[in-house]
């Protein structure tokens, strides 16, 4: 009877699902073809005002559109496969032998940040929509833009997730690690021979001189890299994904920018929006590259922790471990890429904001 009552479950779930993808696809087609109609509504169509600034404002909302649809596509790809199951299975497992503790407050805060940068302002522009166009297929055209944009958002956070997920495992190793060159230090400092030697009775090491053995290295060793071929799973998962928030977002704060400056909008405009959703795309952007960004240095912290050890005496085996195990950080990728586009880190925010300001200029010209 469980099982049948999961199973039963399971399938209402993927029928949600594969509604809910349905409806986000139709919603995505829908407001590529109606862009036009919809800007030109917004009062951006007036006393011949030139061609480009339609084009301009068609832009954004059909580049949300096609986002969101392959981004969709792609997740629903995985989820048919089983890729994101079976991550879920693999971290399950890796936590109920090695659990890493409670990370769900930053989850929270960046939720609860997303929330509040996105979601007041665009209900009272959707009343400001109602309100002063009053064309109802233009106000369904912004509840499904904005529906969108949480869609994408919902994506981001989901990766976010994962991703300190795996950062909180790996400030675990290293804590570990760390231990392990302490313990180090301590047997160095105190061999020990000299707890056995009558003449030493008056020396007072800690009570734990405990020398780091060959199973205790290798045990680090294949934990960390557990979590080095997930931070390849979520690159095969995410990356496509992220590839298109990147470059959406890049292109939202031209696009809003270029119409606050010129008055595209005449209708259902106002500055606070500017700047609310200036501060939503930097917090979007920035949780996304920050995180991979700190991942990344405690993925590699534990080869200069490695290597500091490996530097102490030790016995042979201890020291072809240690030698292996940096060497396995050293020859094995640990980087979070966009399809191999993009490498993320705190270097690529600097070059995002050259092209965007770059692009900018060339659009005011």
């Amino acid at each position: 009877m469980f099982k049948r009552n999961n199973a039963f479950v399971g399938r209402c779930r993927q029928r949600l699902e594969a509604l809910f993808s349905l409806t986000l696809i139709t919603g995505c087609l829908f407001n590529i073809a109606l862009s036009p109609y919809c800007m030109c509504a917004m009062e951006s169509c007036h006393e011949k005002v030139a061609e480009v600034l339609v084009q301009v404002n068609t832009v954004l909302p059909r580049t949300l559109a096609v986002v969101c649809l392959v981004s969709r596509a792609k997740t629903m790809l995985h989820s048919a496969s089983g890729a994101f199951s079976e991550y879920e299975k693999r971290t399950r497992k890796y936590k109920t032998c090695f659990p890493d503790g409670a990370g769900s407050a930053f989850v929270a805060f960046v939720v609860s940040v997303y929330a509040v940068t996105a979601l007041p302002t665009n209900a009272y522009r959707l009343y400001m929509i109602h309100r002063d166009v009053g064309d109802r297929t233009v106000t369904v055209f912004f509840v499904l833009m904005y529906a969108q944009n949480l869609c994408t958002c919902s994506s981001e956070i989901h990766y976010v997730a994962r991703c300190y997920g795996l950062y909180r495992r790996f400030c675990r190793i290293n804590e570990d690690v760390s231990a392990l060159k302490s313990a180090t230090v301590v047997a160095n400092r105190y061999p020990t021979a000299l707890l056995f030697q009558p003449s030493a009775s008056h020396v007072s090491p800690p009570a734990a001189v405990t020398r780091p053995t060959a199973d205790s290295v290798e045990l680090l060793r294949m934990r960390h890299q557990c979590v080095r071929d997930a931070v390849g799973d979520l690159n095969d998962l995410y990356g496509v994904q992220l590839l298109l928030s990147l470059c959406v977002l890049c292109v939202m704060t031209v696009v809003d920018s270029y119409g606050e400056i010129f008055g595209v909008y005449t209708l259902a405009q106002s500055q606070v929006f500017l700047y609310a959703w200036l501060v939503h795309y930097l917090f979007r952007f920035c949780t996304i590259v920050l995180t991979t960004h700190f991942t990344m240095k405690q993925a590699y912290r534990t080869k200069s922790l490695t290597t500091d050890i490996n530097n102490r005496h030790l016995d042979i085996s201890t020291k072809e471990e240690l030698y292996l195990f940096s060497n396995q950080i050293i020859c094995h990728s640990m980087e979070f890429t966009t399809c191999d586009f993009f490498t993320l880190n705190a270097h690529f925010i600097t070059s995002t904001i050259a092209a965007v300001t770059t692009y900018f200029i060339i659009l005011l010209q």
